[in-house]
């Protein structure tokens, strides 16, 4: 009889599979890791764009005459896009607004909403 020299094909087939059933798998972990870096960057950049849009309406005393406005401020190295839809409280000088943040002009891209309140200086 002779001693067998490497693998049988059934071996290196499987071996094969093996692999690539690993592959698969760390790819797909790889690909929702990435995915929620992603978001969770997307969720930072829309609170920082919050937080500095209401001290922002905070220190210029924003009372705008429309009920409906929107801009655009940078953050950093990226923009965000802001819709704000004012509503009245009930109460004397004070609004209620709607703020939706997004990543791109066309609104495809939402940051966050967010509710604020402004005080009529």
């Amino acid at each position: 009889m002779r001693a067998q020299r490497g693998f049988t094909l059934l071996e290196v087939t499987v071996a094969l599979g093996i692999a690539a059933a690993l592959a698969i798998m760390t790819s797909q972990v790889l690909r929702q890791r990435l995915a929620v870096q992603q978001s969770v960057q997307q969720h930072r950049l829309g609170v920082f764009c919050a937080r500095e849009l209401q001290a922002r309406f905070a220190v210029e005393r924003y009372w705008p005459m429309q009920n409906s406005v929107a801009g655009q401020l940078q953050q950093g190295d990226g923009h965000c896009h802001w819709q704000l839809q004012l509503t009245s409280t009930g109460v004397r000088n004070l609004r209620r607004g709607e703020l939706h943040l997004f990543a791109d002009r066309d609104g495809r891209d939402p940051l966050g909403q967010y509710r604020i309140f402004l005080v009529r200086p």
